[in-house]
């Protein structure tokens, strides 16, 4: 017992003075202070299936197939279990280290009264235990500072769950809006076909002059061209459709989607929506997280100026006769503590306390970055949306209006008061101010998800 009692009455005799790294900086000194008596309730993020509030039941069916089989969320996942095994490692370290150590060691003697030499071996087969005492805390700081980090690493997941689930819904949004363009821009080129069959027979006649025929046949090869460009990119974005799905591109060229016109907003442009829903954003959680990690590690490079104390204890056997190693005669027991003090280490403990004050403050800076650019982000789609909306029910009514006007010149063409050409020119209009109005539609859908996403993934 008194064995016991030496160190720790040493260890009162010492006084450990932590150096202030605050007071050598020129600028401000900054401290990190971690209350350990009021204990608040840590925000947590949900992901809200806001895809659920457009209403289509293909939608959700492919995001939910993205949430399963999308490699960034899978890699994510993964280095959530990293981080866990991680603290597992830690956590370890509180707990008493056993361990076996069998060893031999030969020796040779000469006698001292008849001078003949002899030899045999020593053996030893003890049982080890080896037991930091936490009394400081400097464990059970890492354990917590081990803790963040899994969290963290619970947020990326997170936010690679929120981007994947906003660029499949906006993805499945820009395919439906290129299956209508490409519907309209074939019929366009077939219309301008048509409208310079008959135009070429009036100028073959004199009627027209070759101005009026050149105007349809250069918006034949604009459309022409527009098409063209369309094809493509319906191919990249069922490519891209596919990867965020996690399957290959090859062999899913279609996929089932619903027409643009039975697309519905989620809610109404007129929405009251609080910018204080941005700190539900998993980035906002995450830079949150990162402030209380970096203070713990903060505290953790301050206690390892105090000194570390272990119990050790050796439980075994010892002879010189391997038939009696296991004999009640050679039992042998230890049991003590020890006490290291680094005095000095070459000024590693005081580079490495600057810097994780100074990582500590880059959290800080990174915490108001990330807020910043959460308005922002948040202030851009909203006001996007009210500029997309305000496009789409103008291009609306001027939509209905030149309907109007084709079936007029319909009706004249039937009934022999009006033209082929005149007939062909309002439809050319018509499918050019539809075109416009899904393409402000889907903009202003698209704007939708992005709010869903800068206030992460809930409006309530």
């Amino acid at each position: 017992m008194k064995k016991i009692l030496i160190p720790l009455i040493i260890l009162a005799t010492f006084t450990i003075q932590i150096p202030s790294i605050a007071k050598e900086s020129t600028t401000t000194p900054w401290e990190v202070k971690i209350n350990k008596n009021k204990k608040e309730q840590e925000k947590t993020f949900i992901l809200n299936p806001f895809w659920e509030e457009y209403n289509d039941e293909l939608l959700n069916g492919y995001i939910q197939e993205a949430l399963e089989n999308n490699f960034d969320i899978k890699i994510a996942k993964s280095r959530v279990k990293q981080s866990e095994a991680i603290l597992g490692t830690v956590n370890a370290q509180r707990l008493p280290q056993l361990s076996v150590n069998p060893s031999i060691y030969p020796f040779k003697t000469i006698s001292r009264w008849t001078g003949k030499y002899g030899s045999g071996n020593h053996l030893y087969f003890p049982l080890l235990l080896n037991w930091e005492l936490d009394i400081f805390g400097k464990l059970s700081d890492k354990v917590k500072s081990s803790k963040y980090s899994t969290k963290i690493s619970n947020e990326d997941l997170n936010i690679v769950k929120l981007s994947v689930a906003s660029e499949i819904t906006a993805s499945y949004f820009n395919i439906i809006l290129t299956d209508a363009l490409i519907k309209n821009y074939s019929e366009l080129v077939q219309n301008a076909d048509e409208t310079i069959k008959l135009k070429r027979q009036l100028y073959d006649g004199g009627i027209i002059s070759y101005d009026s025929l050149y105007t349809v046949e250069y918006e034949k090869v604009t459309y022409q061209k527009e098409l063209n460009s369309l094809l493509k990119q319906k191919e990249v974005l069922l490519h891209q459709f596919a990867i965020l799905r996690g399957i290959s591109p090859q062999g899913n060229k279609e996929i089932e989607r619903v027409q643009a016109e039975s697309l519905n907003f989620p809610f109404s442009v007129d929405e009251n929506i609080s910018s204080d829903l941005i700190f539900q954003r998993p980035d906002v959680l995450q830079a949150e997280l990162g402030i209380k990690k970096a203070a713990l590690d903060v505290r953790v490079a301050k206690k390892m100026f105090l000194p570390t104390i272990n119990l050790n204890e050796m439980v075994g056997f010892e002879s010189i006769e391997a038939s009696r190693i296991f004999n009640w005669e050679s039992t042998v027991y230890q049991l003590g503590a020890g006490l290291l003090l680094d005095l000095y280490t070459g000024g590693y403990k005081i580079s490495y306390l600057k810097y994780n004050k100074e990582v500590a403050i880059e959290k800080l800076h990174q915490y108001n970055n990330v807020l910043l650019n959460a308005f922002c982000e948040a202030e851009n789609a909203l006001s996007s949306l009210r500029a997309d909306y305000n496009s789409y029910t103008d291009f609306k009514d001027t939509l209905d209006k030149s309907e109007h006007f084709h079936r007029v010149t319909n009706i004249r063409y039937t009934h022999g008061t009006g033209n082929k050409i005149d007939e062909l020119d309002a439809r050319r209009k018509v499918l050019i101010n539809e075109n416009a109005m899904y393409s402000a539609k889907i903009s202003a859908l698209c704007d939708t998800v992005d709010i869903y996403k800068s206030l992460g993934s809930s409006i309530k």
